[in-house]
């Protein structure tokens, strides 16, 4: 058994430092302290400046490092507890680093650490930085064996890099099976939207460059105005919207049509709600949400980690009769509406004169919208406050400076004091295109509220924002002429740096390795496996599942093995070489062999002695192989 020296001390520190580092956010700093002080101490031992403690401390520091743990960890979630246990584990193992074997423990300790990072973040930099993480681990055991270099890092480096095509074929190959039990989720960020929309709400969101989901299409979309729709609004108590129950119900989605529909997959980021944004109308295609009575969808399950949903995106919404006791429930409002807010509703509706309800409601949108536009009105991100009934009145007669909840609430208001069945959307609108037409990003900065309204036949989008912003449609709020300069005041340098012009490649480049990775690592499930396989058969006919699993498998294999060996870096012997490798060969079948130290000359003088019959031909290729190696 080696006893551990400081070079290995040393090397374990950095070990403990690049755990702590990557699971930073979710340690109690006192407990990362405490790991480091544990390192700086058994140092001083190895280095023969400080002593071992008596048993009896060692037990009394133990359950006080328990007892502190828990106590720091007593608001945080059960996965977070469970990780502060293996950390506090993690850093007393440094009271008994001995030997090797309790090194090994240290790195065994560590490479679960790493792997816990995953479940906070499945981002492609959590996955390097893990990697990261358990490569210095492997190096703290290999310098048990051999002193540590430069050229012994890059070895064990390219070993690993070779073994890539193995693990590689081991991962597609590798049968997807439903997990025999649920690891506990830790809590993840709310995506920003809610169920409760108060007028300032949504304005606060535009602070967050947080990613809400990422979206790619099948086929190039001409339109960049994507309104993605989340959740209906249709309850209004004169201070704040929510939904009401009828919306809330689970129904059976629309039946997709027989036509091969244009579509489009979403990729979610964590949540801890279940509300999806998609493109309206739209038909799942698979399983993973649920479709309700308002028209929008909800993710199934009880934890929502990074998923993939596919989508097909329908040309319009089912034509479906609004009943008459809804119709009425959309087009009330409570009481204390404004005077002055009901006599400019009047005089919209007042315009409307034609017979048809259809047409007369058109008229009465048309009417407040050319009223919006001889208006003042102003889009700006920082909006005055406007407290309930009074809020409305103020924000369309005095103020007229709001952001996009302002606008879509008071054409809501306006609509309902019309007669007319209207309802408040919350989603997002646009986001930032990584490949024009085909893969965009939506954060939170892009959410969106609009309103829709019953013509008497289907409902329909109203989008007030859309007249007095009209560049909304086409950018986002950091790009958009009118809301850039107001978008960068109200965020950081980093945000402003992260987002610059200098840096945008970078940016795109890591979405779209974020995408692939989500997509086809994340997301390699039991059902993308088969369509691969699938895939696979049919490009080549005649061949047999069993033969294409063993085929890639011994493809993996062939392929680390040629890393491994690396046969583009050897080279033929030179011809005189070969020749007197033969010879010798051909004596040590007469038992003839050459003596361990014995020069070649001696070795020809001695088989002159045993075997003359073979002298001529040896002395011939030494001969050569001398020239060769000593004259040129």
């Amino acid at each position: 058994m080696n006893t551990l020296g400081a070079r290995s001390i040393h090397l374990s520190l950095v070990c403990y430092l690049a755990s702590a580092l990557i699971l930073m956010p979710h340690l109690p700093w006192l407990l990362v302290l405490v790991g480091g002080a544990c390192g700086w101490w058994r140092l001083r031992v190895v280095q023969g400046l400080a002593s071992l403690p008596k048993p009896r401390w060692v037990k009394l520091i133990l359950l006080l490092m328990v007892l502190l743990t828990l106590w720091l960890s007593y608001s945080m979630d059960l996965f977070d507890k469970l990780v502060n246990v293996v950390m506090l584990g993690y850093s007393l193992k440094y009271i008994e680093l001995h030997q090797r074997r309790d090194l090994e423990v240290f790195v065994l300790t560590g490479f679960f650490l790493a792997s816990f990072s995953l479940v906070f973040s499945s981002q492609p930099l959590a996955a390097v930085l893990a990697l990261l993480v358990c490569f210095i681990h492997l190096l703290l055991l290999l310098s048990l064996d051999v002193r540590l270099s430069f050229k012994q890092g890059k070895m064990l480096g390219l070993w690993l890099l070779a073994m890539s095509p193995l693990a590689v074929a081991l991962f597609v190959l590798t049968p997807r099976l439903a997990p025999l039990w649920k690891m506990p989720r830790p809590d993840t960020t709310q995506t920003g939207l809610s169920e409760v929309v108060r007028p300032g709400d949504i304005s606060q969101l535009i602070r967050s460059d947080k990613l809400a989901f990422r979206a790619e299409f099948s086929q190039a979309q001409i339109s960049t105005s994507l309104y993605w729709r989340a959740m209906v609004l249709d309850q209004f108590d004169g201070e704040q919207w929510t939904r009401s129950a009828l919306a809330k119900q689970i129904v059976e989605p629309p039946d997709a049509p027989l036509t091969t529909l244009p579509s489009y997959q979403l990729l979610l980021e964590p949540a801890s709600n279940n509300w999806l944004a998609t493109l309206h109308p739209s038909v799942l295609n698979g399983s993973g949400a649920q479709f309700q009575a308002d028209g929008s969808w909800l993710r199934s399950g009880d934890s929502f980690a990074r998923q993939l949903l596919r989508f097909g995106q329908l040309s319009d919404a089912e034509l479906q009769p609004l009943p008459q006791a809804e119709q009425r429930r959309l087009s009330t409002l409570p009481q204390g509406i404004p005077d002055a807010v009901s006599r400019l509703a009047s005089q919209f509706s007042a315009q409307a004169t034609a017979q048809s309800s259809v047409v007369r409601t058109e008229q009465a949108i048309a009417a407040m919208q050319q009223w919006f536009l001889a208006q003042a009105f102003v889009y700006t991100l920082n909006p005055p406050a406007y407290p309930a009934w009074l809020g409305v009145e103020e924000f369309l007669l005095r103020q007229q400076r709001g952001f996009c909840v302002h606008y879509a609430q008071s054409a809501v208001v306006l609509a309902r004091l019309m007669g007319i069945p209207a309802r408040m959307v919350t989603g997002y609108l646009g986001g930032e295109w990584q490949q024009p037409g085909l893969r965009i990003s939506v954060r939170h900065y892009d959410a969106h509220a609009w309103a829709e309204y019953w013509n008497g036949q289907r409902w329909l989008r109203l989008d007030p924002t859309a007249w007095i912003a009209p560049d909304r449609l086409e950018f986002n709020l950091q790009q958009s002429p009118s809301t850039a300069a107001q978008w960068h005041n109200i965020h950081s340098w980093g945000q402003r740096l992260w987002y610059s012009q200098g840096l945008n490649q970078l940016r795109l480049l890591m979405a779209q390795a974020d995408f692939w990775w989500a997509t086809w690592v994340l997301n390699f499930d039991q059902a993308r496996q088969l369509s691969l396989f699938s895939h696979l058969l049919k490009r080549l006919p005649g061949s047999s599942l069993w033969m294409l699993t063993t085929s890639l498998l011994l493809l993996g294999i062939l392929l680390s093995a040629v890393a491994l060996a690396k046969p583009w870096r050897w080279r033929l012997p030179p011809a005189e070489l070969r020749a007197l490798r033969w010879q010798l060969y051909l004596l040590e079948r007469h038992d003839i062999h050459r003596r361990s130290g014995e020069t070649l000359d001696q070795f020809v003088a001695r088989v002159e002695l045993e075997s003359p019959k073979h002298l001529a031909a040896l002395r011939q290729t030494v001969r050569a192989y001398q020239q060769r190696r000593y004259l040129e």
